[in-house]
């Protein structure tokens, strides 16, 4: 009889641990400085991509993850270069956001059923979405201010170039055009 309830408390055991493991409640999906990216910021992206219908070119796994991984690198230089936003600017843009899905869906109430959240907990999120989205803005401006490259630029650049230097970027794609009855031009016949 003990060796029966022993062994019933030992399969229990590993039934139980066998389902904690397979309980995960957070996965870090990739790491960029000290900053982690969550799986469960992935998936709720993803949600909400899906929900809005907004296409994604590739494997939404890959491409979400690179979408934050690049904010999240516009925010560390932003905490290098000192870059702030104001919170009223912040405010304004979330007050103004709201309203629009108050009007867009009707009511209050809709707007908490269609995000799955309290007003509060809405104006907070955004909060922090169009914070980031501006100090983004500020860093690409920053980043890019005083480049004035032009194309004739970039071509001297490459002719100034040894020709070993230059990568080779092989033909991806190649077109060509086959006619029925072809207009030769005089000087095509007068070469040959």
């Amino acid at each position: 009889m003990k060796i029966k309830f022993l062994s019933l408390i030992a399969i229990a055991s590993a039934a139980i641990y066998a389902i904690a493991q397979n309980n995960i409640a957070e996965e870090v999906v990739w790491v960029v400085g000290d900053e982690p990216i969550y799986k469960s910021q992935v998936e709720e992206q993803y949600a909400q991509m899906q929900y809005e219908r907004t296409p994604i070119n590739g494997d939404p796994y890959c491409v979400i993850p690179e979408q934050i991984a690049l904010e999240k690198l516009y925010l560390h230089q932003a905490v290098i270069d000192t870059i702030t936003v104001e919170d009223n600017t912040v405010a304004r843009e979330v007050n103004a956001r709201i309203n629009y899905f108050i009007e867009a869906l009707g009511s209050k109430e809709k707007v908490e059923e269609y995000f799955r959240k309290s007003l509060p907990d809405i104006r907070e999120q955004y909060m922090d979405i169009i914070r980031n989205q501006y100090i983004v803005q500020q860093v690409r401006s920053n980043l890019t201010k005083d480049v004035k490259v032009t194309p004739s630029d970039v071509r001297k650049y490459y002719d100034n170039l040894d020709k070993d230097s230059v990568p080779f970027i092989p033909m991806q794609v190649e077109v060509q055009i086959i006619t029925v009855k072809p207009v030769i031009p005089q000087s095509e016949i007068d070469e040959v």
